[in-house]
């Protein structure tokens, strides 16, 4: 009984190790181009300190407004480089930010239905073990590969020297918010091409972007007042991607912060929610692997 029970742990680790060395292999190029961006955030940040820019731009408004004159060539001049280099950061940052989350539903790709379409998915159903099984396991190895990757970013953005507004409360609560996003987003995308549908990659960034346009539109003041949006408030956190979850989450992470445990199981039922998503679509293509 050791020996089986040897041999089925063996299997276990070596579809993981298999699966995480295909991610990487499949995904390094892009991983290069969002840690390429990340450094560029740095550099630019020490290079041009963003903070005193953008603390110059609006010092030179505040003058000019106080003035109530025409502004002097040299303070046109001064807005002008100060405007331009805080839009290049804004937009490297934004490219960086975007990267990430990218990345992470890039990664399981379209694994399942892409198999099933191909009939690749009948090879591993010849095997002992259950399909959803083998693929469960492979999805462990992607996961153990895109975290290891959202760590690298997470720590290359905390190197940063971000305005303050653009960064979390710690370095160690923007490198939690960068892999715990990235983390659901893989599950996400896992789910997705678990039900047989292709393309999860990017079925699952636009629920992401969906996502945020609807957080962003129940969280604003003009709308608190209406009940309805405080019902709609309460029943969507449970279906919309979480990122205000997650930013209430590692916000706990500052010091004498008080830890947001509603947040943290939130988060959780998501993680949940997806994976179970995942089971259930396996589970279905146990049962009728090709596509008839």
């Amino acid at each position: 009984m050791s020996g089986v029970r040897d041999g089925a742990a063996d299997g276990f680790v070596n579809i993981i190790k298999v699966s995480l060395r295909n991610a990487v292999r499949r995904q390094w190029k892009f991983a290069v181009v969002v840690f390429v961006l990340g450094v560029g955030v740095v550099i630019l940040t020490y290079a041009y300190d963003i903070a005193e820019t953008l603390e110059r731009i609006q010092a030179v408004g505040q003058q000019i407004e106080s003035e109530g004159a025409e502004p002097s060539a040299e303070q046109v001049e001064t807005m002008a480089r100060g405007a331009g280099m805080f839009a290049l950061f804004s937009l490297l940052n934004l490219a960086f930010g975007f990267g990430t989350t990218l990345f992470a539903f890039l990664m399981p790709g379209g694994m399942v239905a892409d198999e099933r379409r191909s009939g690749a998915i009948m090879l591993w159903a010849q095997h002992p073990m259950p399909l959803r099984s083998f693929y469960l396991q492979r999805y462990v190895g992607i996961q153990v590969a895109t975290f290891a990757a959202l760590a690298i970013f997470g720590l290359t953005a905390a190197v940063a020297a971000l305005p303050a507004g653009m960064a979390p409360t710690t370095e160690l609560g923007g490198v939690a918010s960068i892999c715990l996003t990235g983390a659901l987003a893989c599950a996400i995308s896992f789910a997705i091409t678990s039900l047989g549908i292709r393309r999860a990659a990017l079925l699952g960034l636009l629920y992401y972007l969906l996502s945020g346009a609807v957080g962003s539109l129940l969280e604003n003041p003009a709308l608190a007042t209406f009940p309805a949006v405080e019902s709609a408030r309460a029943v969507l956190q449970f279906v919309i991607f979480p990122a205000g979850v997650i930013r209430d989450l590692v916000a706990g992470f500052g010091s004498g912060a008080a830890w947001d445990w509603g947040a943290t199981g939130l988060a959780f039922y998501h993680f949940v929610l997806w994976t179970g998503i995942a089971c259930l679509g396996l589970h279905r293509l146990e049962k009728r692997p090709l596509k008839l």
